[in-house]
């Protein structure tokens, strides 16, 4: 099973079901409901699962994305997988966003507000990473969004070329994290000293 995997609860906006998004690029073309476990697939592949009724097993405080779920959580998701017939979620390692600094920084050649970003996300090798953000510059502390990851909004982290340049992650917002009170703030979320690169955000 893939461990890159999303988990959404929204009961106000769509009802007491618990979303586990594996592909959020492509759309179901097989649909199965095995009781409370809808499974969604796409060339036979798994893509999501919906849990509904989950307030019945567990009581969760959520209003979008989960971006980190403990143990004692993922063993209950497990449980209902299972009973329905499915395989387990496996832990995660990261939850998709670390505390990350820009370590240099050069204008895009082919643009005139995009910056070519190394960024140290504590690993052995650095990302380089194309931001517009205006206050994007050398040694801010930041989050990024690893290749891969889900966004709050559902947007996955796709490695690609913009302009021509190649990045691997995303450079991220307050807002673009679903953070209280950064609804309208523009540019990068500034972090202090008391971060540590390579740490999880969440």
């Amino acid at each position: 099973m893939n461990t890159n995997y999303a988990i959404y609860y929204n009961h106000e906006t769509i009802g007491d079901v618990l979303m586990i998004v594996f592909d959020s690029q492509v759309r179901p073309d097989e649909v199965i409901s095995k009781g409370d476990v809808t499974i969604l697939k796409r060339n036979e592949t798994v893509i999501g699962y919906n849990l509904f009724n989950i307030s019945n097993v567990m009581k969760i405080k959520a209003n979008g994305f989960i971006p980190r779920i403990d143990k004692a959580v993922l063993e209950v998701i497990n449980s209902i997988l299972v009973n329905a017939g499915e395989e387990p979620l496996k832990e995660r390692e990261t939850c998709g966003f670390k505390v990350a600094k820009i370590v240099e920084i050069e204008e895009h050649p082919d643009s005139e507000h995009l910056h070519i970003c190394k960024v140290d996300i504590g690993a052995k090798d650095c990302l380089q990473i194309v931001c517009g953000a205006y206050n994007a510059r050398e040694n801010l502390l930041c989050v990024c969004a690893l290749p891969y990851a889900f966004m709050p909004n559902g947007q996955q982290i796709i490695p690609s070329k913009l302009l021509g340049i190649e990045s691997y992650g995303m450079l991220c917002s307050g807002r673009e994290l679903a953070l209280p009170g950064y609804e309208g703030k523009r540019g990068l979320l500034e972090l202090d000293d008391s971060y540590k690169v390579g740490e999880d955000f969440f």
